[in-house]
């Protein structure tokens, strides 16, 4: 009895090694097929982009509604050389981030400054434009703004909401009333209907509100907003595969870029 026993055990002895070393490889097996960044969208078959499809000329909507813009050509690039369709998901600049973080969208692709507090959140890519900002208000008051910068400090500025041009008027003129939107649109139609004094946005984005409301110009008054540029974000440790990807389309198509927003402001209707 005492020699059956002893087998016993010694035969479980070995099944219990036996089951932890086929878990070990299974555990490494496991493992060792863990998709990267890059991998995980090519099965899928779909690039999802996230965007606030509201500033001109990056990201905005056609008369058919159709999402079009300098980001938009950025983003076909960026699909075509992963070899794989895209979706773009249209959101408010503040929400971008947190949809990125949840998994709903794959990365953003959005004129987006990679700020200190943005890149707690997300992983950039090389910055692909770089512009400065510029206050643009009413012809009526150019004249006053631009002898007298100071005057924004009394004044009642509309940016859009979490943008870097909200930083910058709390920066260089904290004791402006701010009034935040989600779309560029907006900002230029409070500075027409006299419930803002004059708005904040980027050159090129100005040079559209201008051309497009026959009452707004652009004042003398520019300020940059210290962050490298415009870049791609995409999910914290993304894996080195999906960064190379993005990046050597940035690097092979970054002088076209600029000339990309040229054509967009050219492509926009003048106000009657």
């Amino acid at each position: 009895m005492k020699l059956k026993k002893i087998v016993s055990l010694i035969l479980l002895l070995f099944i219990t090694i036996g089951l932890a070393a086929t878990l070990s490889a299974c555990s490494n097996s496991s493992s060792s097929k863990k998709q990267t960044s890059l991998e995980k969208i090519k099965k899928k078959g779909v690039l999802t982009v996230g965007m606030s499809a509201s500033t001109a000329p990056y990201e905005f909507h056609d008369k058919n509604d159709k999402i079009i813009g300098s980001d938009v050509t950025l983003i076909k690039k960026i699909a075509k050389k992963i070899g794989v369709k895209y979706k773009i998901k249209d959101m408010d600049l503040d929400g971008l981030l947190p949809a990125m973080q949840s998994g709903k969208i794959d990365m953003i692709v959005s004129a987006m400054s990679p700020t200190k507090e943005r890149e707690k959140s997300a992983d950039f890519s090389k910055v692909y434009y770089k512009s400065t900002n510029v206050f643009v208000t009413k012809k009526d008051d150019v004249k006053k703004f631009n002898a007298n910068p100071d005057l924004l400090n009394s004044s009642t500025v509309a940016v859009i909401n979490s943008s870097t041009q909200q930083q910058v008027v709390q920066k260089n003129f904290p004791k402006a009333t701010l009034k935040l939107f989600s779309k560029s649109t907006d900002t230029a139609l409070a500075v027409v209907n006299s419930k803002a004094d004059a708005l904040l946005v980027d050159v090129p984005t100005a040079a559209l509100l201008e051309k497009t409301n026959s009452s707004l110009v652009n004042t003398n008054i520019r300020k940059s907003d210290g962050t490298a540029g415009a870049a791609v974000a995409m999910p914290n440790n993304s894996t080195k595969d999906l960064k190379n990807a993005v990046n050597s389309v940035i690097t092979k198509y970054k002088t076209n870029y600029a000339k990309w927003v040229l054509e967009e402001v050219k492509n926009v209707k003048t106000s009657e």
